[in-house]
């Protein structure tokens, strides 16, 4: 494969940092990446409605650079789920929290947008492990005001959430038809190979893990997936998920096994990525 894009990764500034994350995707053939915000204690912020806050800023300050000097680069920014859980739980009035994520960090997002920070919007959506009832009901409802900017923005959002095949699938769903947002906006990102045309029958984009194990779960389930390395950039997990700059390696041989087809490889690698982030490559 002459070039590829990674269409869900992260940088931080403990780990490589995004020039290194961005040099070495390219040195490896990579065309393009989007490099999606993290939690603010992945910069070193405490968990508050201020750390996120910061941590969008320090995100898209960051990714805005690199994009400008290396290019190949998609900035996407939001409130990961586990914060809203980490927040709903030390709070002492949702209701205050809720006003807060809304007036704040949805407003400032939407000033990000304008100011052509970012291309997108992620990650939004629900913890995958238990959670108290309150924080899945913040998060759902954070999920549908992020679905908004980008039915009215025409944005990429990237989504978060547990695995659970079709419950997932229609409550997903039902947040975008609340949102009157388009399907083919969503990205349902980290979906099990097994799961995808739960998603993509509805309309949905999802992206999978670009490791030959899961590559080789698809079978002939190729539209409007993407490829994904979920690289965290965390020195206290080196490699995990996986390195953007595997992925070519890891692709070619669920090829060369027959697990899936060149051109099954060119659509998830090139094709959709292509379609489903409006871009010319």
């Amino acid at each position: 494969m002459d070039w590829y894009v990674d269409s869900h990764a992260h940088a931080s500034t403990a780990g490589l940092g995004y020039e290194v994350v961005v040099r070495e995707f390219k040195r490896a053939g990579g065309r393009l990446i989007a490099l999606v915000g993290l939690t603010p204690g992945s910069y070193g912020l405490e968990i508050s409605v201020d750390g996120v806050l910061k941590s969008i800023d320090v995100h898209l300050q960051l990714c805005s650079k690199v994009r400008k000097e290396l290019g190949g680069v998609l900035c996407l920014a939001g409130v990961h789920p586990a914060t809203v859980d980490r927040l709903a739980r030390s709070s002492r009035s949702l209701d205050a929290l809720y006003v807060e994520l809304v007036e704040r960090v949805v407003k400032y997002l939407e000033r990000c947008i304008r100011d052509g920070l970012t291309d997108g919007l992620g990650e939004f959506g629900r913890p995958h492990y238990p959670a108290i009832p309150e924080s899945i009901a913040l998060s759902e409802v954070l999920t549908a005001k992020a679905m908004e900017l980008a039915r009215d923005y025409s944005l990429p959002i990237h989504i978060h959430s547990e695995n659970s095949g079709r419950v997932t699938s229609e409550s997903l769903k039902v947040l975008a038809k609340y949102a009157d947002l388009r399907m083919d906006r969503v990205l349902v990102h980290h979906v099990p190979p097994t799961q995808v045309t739960t998603y993509t029958s509805e309309g949905f984009y999802v992206s999978v893990v670009g490791k030959c194990e899961a590559l080789s779960s698809l079978g002939s389930s190729c539209e409007k997936v993407l490829v994904e390395s979920d690289y965290l950039d965390d020195p206290k997990r080196p490699g995990a998920v996986m390195y953007p700059w595997d992925i070519p390696r890891e692709v070619g041989e669920a090829v060369s096994r027959g697990a899936i087809t060149p051109e099954c490889a060119r659509e998830v690698l090139q094709r959709s990525p292509v379609r489903y982030y409006g871009v010319e490559l």
